[in-house]
């Protein structure tokens, strides 16, 4: 369906299947909606402006029909927009960033190059669709590949598991969350990973623990890519560097670690990942240009990171407002990162409280499990972070505030208290 309307040169706003459509696509106006039963009735409660429905599933029993033996297109690409995804970029509000079908074709012989990928290989995927990331990896790719793709409609580890060992997957491209759910797969369930040859981990920071337990699994080891629709087209991919880099400040594209100023900064200081647009590859610059992140020739990716001395680049988190502990400046990115390292805890939000006050401090939401109590997390930042840097408080949540992106959403300074 999602060729049929490319082909058509209709612009595709992907959803989630839940049906909850953000008010970002509900303000763009969509004419047509493409689902399941549950969604359709979801778009015409929430889109006044649709007046086309089409049911489409498992379960609509949907044929397209064939097409007649002459049928032939007048061109491969159409250079107007004919895919729109949201993305939270560099401000913490979502925002659509269209992009033409020569612009995704091209992406994905990049990136199936950088990536070597190969017409034999095997990639497992699980649903949504809704991200740029999700539709070139597991949409776009493998059709330009001519690889196979193992699709799960809904994410359940062990009948994951299952399918990786049964399908011989060889390449395995997810989120943390599923490298955490498939480390978590009790031992006496034995898996046969043998036929997977890499992993990748991408859109948001894989834990350290995470990636440790897999490999502890599955003896296999989790490679790390960087990307992202507000940097569209713009990523690096940490093919054979140190575990937890995400790829080289020398690589396809340029990548440089600037200050507030915008100045740039010597390893190992944090700063903001930016891409250098001027050494960006010739056939990317004017989409770079066009980037509303762009600004002084550098595109800003509004992510912390810093490079090592070897060029290896390491994501810190999320740019974000530091806190002021006494005399001394606290990124909360940075606390957070130590966090992530403690065995048990899997994702962390650190935070100011009494802001402004000579009082101001640092206290975080962490999410972790096997009996993590408050004082061994302080005694971990303790070895790890100056005095000043350590949390007051840590608390220990369920869950932390996302965005409709799954990202964890900072609390703005006006609210905390």
């Amino acid at each position: 369906m999602f060729f049929a309307a490319c082909a058509l040169g209709l612009l595709v706003l992907p959803a989630l299947p839940s049906g909850k459509i953000p008010a970002l696509i509900v303000q763009a106006g969509p004419r047509a909606a493409v689902g399941s039963a549950s969604f359709l009735r979801e778009a015409r409660a929430r889109c006044g402006s649709v007046t086309h429905f089409l049911e489409y599933g498992p379960d609509a029993n949907f044929r397209f029909p064939r097409h007649p033996a002459n049928w032939s297109r007048a061109r491969a690409c159409r250079d107007e927009p004919i895919l729109a995804v949201s993305s939270s970029g560099t401000t913490g509000e979502p925002s659509l960033y269209p992009r033409s079908a020569r612009q995704i074709l091209n992406r994905a012989e990049m990136r199936a190059a950088a990536h070597q990928l190969r017409a034999d290989d095997v990639l497992f995927s699980t649903r949504p669709y809704n991200s740029g990331s999700a539709i070139n990896n597991h949409v776009i790719m493998p059709v330009f590949v001519g690889c196979s793709i193992v699709v799960q409609e809904r994410f359940e580890r062990i009948k994951a598991a299952d399918a990786i060992s049964g399908e011989r997957v060889t390449v395995l491209w997810a989120v943390p969350f599923i490298f955490e759910m498939l480390a978590s797969i009790p031992r006496e369930r034995a898996f046969d990973f043998s036929s997977v040859r890499m992993c990748v981990s991408g859109s948001a920071a894989l834990s350290p623990a995470v990636a440790q337990r897999f490999e502890e699994r599955f003896g296999l080891i989790i490679r790390q890519r960087y990307g992202g629709s507000q940097i569209h087209p713009a990523f690096t991919f940490n093919l054979d560097g140190p575990r937890d880099s995400v790829g080289r400040i020398d690589g396809m594209f340029p990548i440089v670690i600037l200050d507030d100023d915008g100045n740039e900064l010597v390893a190992p200081r944090i700063g903001e990942i930016a891409f250098d647009v001027a050494k960006s590859p010739p056939l990317w610059r004017k989409t770079l240009e066009g980037n509303p992140n762009v600004r002084n020739g550098y595109l800003r990716s509004g992510d912390l990171g810093r490079a090592d001395e070897l060029g290896n680049v390491y994501v810190v988190g999320r740019k974000s407002a530091f806190i002021k502990v006494g005399a001394n400046r606290v990124e909360p990115a940075e606390v957070e990162s130590v966090l992530r390292l403690h065995p048990k805890v899997s994702e962390a939000l650190v935070y100011a409280v009494k802001m402004g006050d000579v009082e101001e401090a640092v206290h975080a939401d962490v999410i972790a499990r096997d009996g993590a109590n408050e004082r061994d997390l302080l005694n971990f930042c303790a070895q790890h972070l100056d005095g000043y840097k350590c949390p007051r408080r840590i608390f220990i949540k369920d869950d932390l505030p996302r965005n409709v992106h799954g990202k964890v959403i900072r609390p703005a300074p006006a609210l905390i208290k």
